[in-house]
């Protein structure tokens, strides 16, 4: 944690620690529907299995932990900034209809 993480608190402080069910199907349907014009394929894909990847043994995943693995693959240059953006606005409206 950043010094000013610890002063204001992280980003991913935002993002509810609630899991939900979320099949690899949804995922893959989220993440194209998202229609990131400049999210290839390929990133596509990848986006998909890191998020697929970090779902516990029951299929659930909260919010906060897509964060966590986009914001990731955004650090490690793997997806544009552009791309990050569009896909938590996605996650984040699919995962506020839970919330209701």
């Amino acid at each position: 944690m950043g010094f000013f993480d610890s002063l204001f608190g992280s980003v991913a402080d935002n993002y509810s620690n609630l899991e939900y069910p979320l099949t690899e199907e949804k995922i893959k349907q989220l993440v194209t529907q998202a229609r990131i014009i400049s999210l290839t394929a390929g990133e596509e894909d990848l986006v998909e299995r890191a998020i697929a990847d970090r779902r516990r043994g029951d299929g659930k995943i909260s919010l906060r932990q897509i964060y966590e693995v986009v914001r990731s693959l955004k650090y490690n240059h793997k997806i544009s900034e552009a791309d990050f953006r569009g896909l938590m606005k996605i996650f984040n409206e699919y995962f506020r209809r839970f919330g209701k």
